[in-house]
């Protein structure tokens, strides 16, 4: 008979329950990576959009186009610090995700830590129960020719 933990299930149960909370995490770093790559998108969207006006007053310059250029970069200003906060957001559910990964790991871990000490204690028990085998077949072996 071969050792059996008492346990598996949960501990199969805790394994998925880690492995879903990676996938989770990898969901939301890769939502975090997107939207810094936004945010820099807008800050060289807004960087040109400057340039352009710098270029535009040198020449002269409408006061339509003037207003269209202040109104352009305040828009992408703006954008920037939103995309900013939606990337302190996102930062924030994705720290909340690794700390629940944690706990899903920790929680794994005892109990793969208690299978271990559980297999320990099976080991040394078939190890007594083989050695009382043997000296018992000793005893047998001893007492037959004792006798005989």
């Amino acid at each position: 008979m071969g050792y059996t933990y008492k346990l598996e299930a949960l501990l199969t149960f805790r394994r998925n329950l880690e492995e879903q909370s990676q996938q989770l995490l990898a969901r939301e770093l890769l939502l975090l990576e997107n939207h810094k790559h936004k945010l820099q998108e807008l800050k060289d969207a807004r960087t040109q959009l400057i340039a352009d006006f710098e270029e535009r007053k040198k020449m002269t310059m409408t006061s339509y186009f003037f207003s269209f250029y202040m109104d352009g970069i305040s828009n992408k200003e703006r954008e920037v610090i939103r995309q900013e906060r939606v990337i302190q957001a996102q930062a924030k559910v994705f720290e909340l995700a690794r700390l629940k990964l944690l706990e899903k790991v920790k929680s794994r871990k005892v109990i793969e830590k208690a299978r271990e000490k559980d297999y320990s204690r099976y080991l040394k028990e078939l190890l007594s129960k083989e050695q009382k085998e043997g000296d018992e077949a000793v005893l047998l072996r001893y007492g037959r020719k004792g006798h005989a």
